[in-house]
C-alpha cells in the first residue's frame, strides 16, 4: 500500500487494495471495518486518528476519492480473501470529483455487500434524499463530534438507521416517507403492513428472516425520525395507507400475528 505524495495528500491511502493501519484495532470479529469515499484526505487522516483514540475496535481501513477506486481495491482484496467483503460500512461523501450521482454510488456499494452512511459537509437535502432512497442508512455532517460518528457507524454496521438530525431533516424534505424508502424497504412495508408475517416476507423476497426484520427496523426508524411513529404492525399499516404504499383493506386492518 503506497502513500500519496504532494501538497494536501499527506497520510491519504492510495486504494491499491485495502489498507490496514496495523495495531489500531483489536483482531477478531469484534472490530468494525470502515472505508471512506471522499476527496479530502487530510480530513480522513484526522478522522482515522480520532476514531482509533475513541474506540480501537473501529478501524478506518481504506479510503478512496471515488467509488470506482474503492471497488477496484475491494476486488483485489476479495481475490485474496473471498469469504467476506473487506469492510462493513462505507462513509460516502455526496460531492465527489468525478461528479458521480449519489444514488448510483450507493447502489454499487450495496451490491458489494457493505452498508452505506452518507458523510458530507453542507446541507444538500436533494442529494441526501437521493442517497437514502437508494438504500443509504443515514446522513451525518462532517462537523459532528467523533463520538457521534462512532455511534452512527456501529448502528450502520448492525444494519440499523442511525439517529441524527441530518437524517431526520432529509426525511422531512419530502412530502411522504414512502418517497425516500429504498425499493426493498418499500416492498417489505407493502407485504408486512398488508398482513404477511415477517418470515413469509423474507421468503417472498428471497432474504433471511433477520434481514427482513432489519428492514422493518429501518422503516420504523425512518417513521420515528419524522415524528410519525409506527411501533406495531397496525401503525405501520396506517402509515402505509397514508403514504399510498398500500390500499386500505375492508375492516380494521391486518392483525398483529
Amino acid at each position: 500500500m503506497a502513500r500519496a505524495a504532494g501538497p494536501g495528500r499527506e497520510g491519504a491511502v492510495v486504494p491499491d487494495g485495502v489498507h490496514d493501519p496495523g495495531g489500531d484495532g483489536a483482531e477478531g470479529g469484534g472490530d468494525l471495518r470502515v472505508a471512506a469515499v471522499d476527496d479530502h484526505p487530510a480530513l480522513l487522516s484526522g478522522l482515522r486518528v480520532e476514531l482509533a483514540q475513541l474506540d480501537h475496535r473501529i478501524r478506518l481501513v481504506a479510503t478512496a476519492p471515488t467509488v470506482d477506486e474503492l471497488l477496484a481495491g475491494f476486488a483485489r482484496s476479495v481475490s485474496r480473501a473471498p469469504e467476506a467483503p473487506p469492510v462493513d460500512v462505507v462513509l460516502l461523501d455526496l460531492r465527489l470529483g468525478d461528479e458521480s450521482r449519489p444514488a448510483r454510488n450507493v447502489e454499487r456499494l450495496l451490491r458489494a455487500g457493505v452498508a452505506v452512511l452518507v458523510y458530507t459537509e453542507g446541507r444538500s437535502p436533494d442529494a441526501a434524499l437521493e442517497a437514502l432512497r437508494a438504500g443509504a442508512l443515514g446522513v451525518l455532517l462532517k462537523d459532528r463530534p467523533v463520538a457521534t460518528v462512532a455511534e452512527a457507524l456501529w448502528a450502520a454496521g448492525a444494519g440499523e438507521t442511525p439517529e441524527s438530525a441530518e437524517t431526520a431533516a432529509t426525511l422531512q424534505h419530502s412530502q411522504t416517507l414512502a418517497d425516500h424508502l429504498s425499493l426493498q424497504e418499500r416492498r417489505v412495508l407493502e407485504l408486512y403492513a398488508g398482513g404477511m408475517p415477517a418470515r413469509s416476507v423474507a421468503l417472498r423476497l428471497g432474504v433471511g428472516h433477520e434481514t427482513a426484520k432489519s428492514y422493518l427496523k429501518r422503516i420504523r426508524a425512518k417513521y420515528a425520525a419524522v415524528d410519525r411513529p409506527a411501533y406495531t404492525r397496525m401503525e405501520l399499516y396506517h402509515r402505509a395507507v397514508e403514504d399510498g404504499v398500500i390500499a386500505p383493506v375492508t375492516g380494521s386492518g391486518p392483525g398483529e400475528g
